[in-house]
């Protein structure tokens, strides 16, 4: 069973190939895309495999923009952070989905369907009518996070993307944005404010002043009182809370 992973975080895409692995053993991860661009590069694997497991928000677009360029033979489990507004529209056009966090029992109830629907000696393609109807019900549903912060500086305005954000960190009444550069920057947010406007599932609060990004923590290790020392870019550390370790730890692992 050949399968393709499309998943831009990395802790997901390690969950999802030990939830496949323990459903099916003789399963075989194609190859893994964390973006658009890579996927494009490699289309032709598509044709090669059973079955696609596929995140919805990438960080250069969403999936359905690969799916109208790319000829499916095969079907798809869609593995959304979105909320269950969005299971009639899948329901209805026959895919399946696993919201996020979802457990080895939800991953597996979604094998079994497909293995009831599907075997080696069959092909579907996805209506294209199909993924209209969704990317529509997603457009409509989904929350906007913050992308960019426009910051005063004596020279004028800079702009700062929240993707290239190590972590913010509270200072009374506004936050101080690290950069990936290691540089400070005030935003004029108070942290509970701005917890609210960043995307959950890049950004967790780790502490009752600071808020990191998943995507550039380079190593996690236990420290004293169940907390836990977090290593960034520029020999930067930070360290959760023991109160927030527990979460902090089943957000690591995408639960």
């Amino acid at each position: 069973m050949k399968v393709i992973i499309i998943e831009d975080e990395t802790p997901a895409f390690n969950k999802l190939s030990k939830y496949l692995l323990e459903f099916r053993a003789d399963a075989q991860v194609l190859a893994w895309f964390s973006s658009l661009e890579d996927a494009l590069q490699e289309k032709s694997l598509f044709a090669q495999c059973d079955l696609i497991l596929s995140d919805i928000k990438l960080l250069d677009g969403d999936s359905f923009e690969l799916f109208h360029q790319v000829k499916l033979n095969c079907p798809i489990i869609f593995c959304t952070a979105y909320n269950k507004y969005m299971q009639d529209a899948f329901d209805t056009n026959g895919i399946a989905y696993l919201v996020k966090p979802y457990s080895q029992k939800a991953f597996n109830n979604a094998m079994q369907k497909y293995e009831q629907f599907f075997d080696k000696k069959s092909t579907i393609q996805l209506d294209s009518k199909a993924i209209d109807i969704i990317e529509q019900m997603l457009q409509k549903n989904k929350k906007s996070y913050k992308q960019r912060f426009s910051i005063k500086k004596k020279n004028g305005i800079i702009i700062k993307e929240v993707s290239d954000t190590l972590y913010f960190q509270a200072s009374g009444d506004f936050c101080v944005l690290v950069d990936i550069n290691g540089e400070r920057h005030p935003v004029n947010y108070k942290i509970s404010i701005l917890e609210s406007l960043l995307n959950p599932q890049s950004f967790f609060r780790i502490n009752r002043s600071e808020i990191v990004n998943i995507r550039y923590i380079q190593k996690v290790k236990p420290d004293f009182k169940n907390k836990m020392q977090i290593v960034l870019p520029n020999q930067i550390t930070v360290q959760t809370s023991g109160a927030r370790t527990p979460e902090f730890r089943r957000w690591l692992e995408g639960e």
